[in-house]
């Protein structure tokens, strides 16, 4: 039988690890609008920033890469999906893995207990619903709405050959694509991404701890404005278009 110092040092490890776990997966919620500019609407992150009050004034370029890896064990169906990634800029590299699903109770409690398989510093991870607004292509007429999904991501300080474990099977995309950010104070975003067929998008965002009708009615008050400027939601994730390599 466990004396008392000894039953004292487990529960605080046991305290400990949950703390962790729940700071490994607190919960955010992102809001996303993007739209190809040669279509309709704002041309430029920085005419869209103007046109929605989102002021930043140390703007930020990057690049990103997509890699490609193995499908992760453990998921059940092809609703789901892993993304990897490696973005660069001026401070070095950043590696993000993510696995995303269609919004559920099942795929929340699976993702809630996932774990980062990268490897390197400032680790950080997260649980977050991704609400993006998309046109039905069955009604392309009809106004946009939004569709939610959940994923689990984390990231780390590192370049991409460093952070993920061999068994992942990464393997780098041979394109990049050019981002410039605009962001506010409160975390309001603008990216403009020139991808690798030369496409440009623009894509407007906003993440927040816990989401509500008030933070989805902010975000839809800023989408109409996009809307009467002539924007038009893209079917295809950002992920797909920027993965997309030339042939």
């Amino acid at each position: 039988m466990k004396d008392a110092p000894a039953i004292r040092s487990s529960r605080l490890m046991a305290a400990f690890a949950m703390a962790a776990c729940v700071c490994a997966h607190a919960q955010r919620t992102e809001y996303a609008f993007r739209w190809n500019p040669a279509e309709g609407g704002p041309a430029t992150a920085q005419q869209a920033a103007g046109q929605l009050g989102i002021e930043d004034d140390r703007p930020k370029a990057f690049e990103v890469r997509y890699l490609d890896l193995r499908r992760p064990a453990g998921l059940p169906d092809d609703s789901y999906s892993a993304v990897a990634r490696e973005r660069t800029d001026d401070d070095g590299p950043e590696s993000t893995y993510k696995v995303r699903a269609p919004a559920s109770k099942a795929a929340r409690k699976l993702l809630s207990t996932w774990a980062c398989p990268l490897v390197g510093p400032k680790r950080e991870s997260k649980l977050e619903v991704d609400v993006n607004w998309a046109v039905d292509e069955a009604h392309p007429d009809a106004a946009p709405t939004p569709r939610q999904a959940i994923s689990f991501s984390c990231s780390v300080e590192a370049a991409a050959h460093a952070a993920f474990p061999p068994a992942i099977g990464m393997v780098p995309k041979p394109c990049v694509s050019q981002v410039r950010r605009l962001k506010s104070r409160d975390d309001w975003k603008v990216e403009e991404w020139l991808l690798p067929t030369g496409q440009r998008i623009v894509e407007l965002s906003f993440s927040v701890k816990e989401g509500s009708r008030a933070h989805r009615s902010a975000f839809q008050q800023r989408v109409d404005t996009l809307l009467a400027a002539g924007a038009r939601p893209m079917a295809d994730s950002k992920t797909l278009l920027g993965s997309t390599c030339p042939a």
